[in-house]
């Protein structure tokens, strides 16, 4: 679908560093599965906000220059109808639209579906290499399943993600090893996210990657033959050409299925929903803060410990998400933040 969206290729190319491009969207917090892992896990059984607030919400997000949507749940298969009518309001001509699944209800004709729908890429989570490892996380069968999508998705035409989180000690395992060479042959991207203390996770530090681990990934990146099309094959959110950094709040935020509005998915900390306020309000009372700037150039959550010591482990089995302004000390002012240009 890419190729047919001359709008979104010239979005794209107007986009300036410091600037929105990115948004990600649970669009349900249902789920058929029960990981282990699951930083969603917080926000299991909450109420999903209105799709005609969501609608106001994405004119908004398109008028701050938003080309990119990550939609995903919980899983996004449970919630059909709000997939599709997410799906239509979200500018499809202009916006490049990942979804991601666990591949479970991933069908020929799910699939056909969603390209009509205009989606430009399917994502499948992928634990391990190992069938017996990624089924003991998941469901009996939904490694066959995930890898049958795959093939799928590449049937169809559309880009395929294979997304795969490691911790410190999974990273150099036979499982991530297999899921590497797997998307090698395939020639399909792999989509690496380091492990974060939240959700079902929350404030554990013994599964953070190392600096040691984090090179690792780097060459993997760098030394990765590319795609057909000449993307790089592996990738971190904070992978850039020029400098890495994270982009969160400054390039990329996320919405709850309940509507809050969070500097990232792992950043747990709630600017207020949606439905109270404007993504411009709640985003311009973060900018301020030293922490959110694209001048760190690791994952704040996943790799910053004195981030994580103050915001994170300081706040183990509190509800979440968190009242951003009370922990950051925030100001509820509108006022326009100025960004870098």
């Amino acid at each position: 679908m890419y190729a047919l969206k001359p709008q979104l290729h010239e979005r794209h190319r107007q986009h300036k560093r410091g600037t929105m491009r990115t948004m990600a969207l649970d669009i349900t917090s249902r789920c058929n599965m029960n990981c282990p892992k699951c930083y969603a896990e917080t926000f299991r059984d909450v109420p999903e906000i209105d799709i005609d607030i969501l609608a106001k919400t994405f004119d908004e997000a398109f008028a701050m220059g938003v080309f990119h949507y990550i939609i995903q749940g919980g899983e996004v298969l449970e919630a059909r109808d709000r997939l599709e009518s997410v799906l239509k309001s979200c500018h499809p001509d202009a916006t490049y639209l990942n979804v991601v699944s666990n591949g479970w209800h991933m069908t020929a004709d799910t699939i056909a579906w969603l390209k009509h729908l205009q989606v430009d890429k399917i994502t499948i989570s992928l634990d391990s290499g190992i069938e017996a490892e990624h089924d003991a996380g998941r469901l009996p069968g939904s490694y066959r399943r995930a890898i049958r999508a795959v093939d799928q998705i590449l049937a169809a035409g559309l880009f395929v993600g294979v997304s795969t989180v490691v911790t410190h000690q999974s990273l150099y395992s036979e499982g991530f090893q297999q899921i590497h060479a797997y998307t090698k042959r395939k020639r399909v991207r792999l989509e690496v996210q380091v492990a974060e203390p939240v959700g079902k996770w929350d404030g554990r530090k013994d599964i953070l990657i190392t600096p040691e681990d984090a090179s690792f990934i780097k060459e993997l990146y760098r030394t990765t033959p590319r795609l057909p099309n000449g993307d790089v094959a592996v990738k971190r959110d904070i992978f850039d050409t020029e400098k890495d950094y994270c982009p969160a709040a400054t390039e990329f935020m996320s919405i709850t299925a309940a509507g809050e509005l969070l500097p990232c998915n792992f950043l747990q900390f709630s600017l207020g929903n949606i439905k109270d306020k404007t993504l411009t309000e709640m985003r311009n009372a973060i900018l301020p803060n030293p922490w959110f700037t694209d001048d760190h150039p690791y994952c704040i959550i996943g790799e910053n410990h004195k981030f994580i010591d103050q915001y994170v482990t300081a706040y183990v089995d509190a509800p979440k998400p968190l009242n951003a302004y009370e922990v950051f000390g925030l100001s509820h002012s509108s006022a326009p933040f100025q960004e870098k240009i």
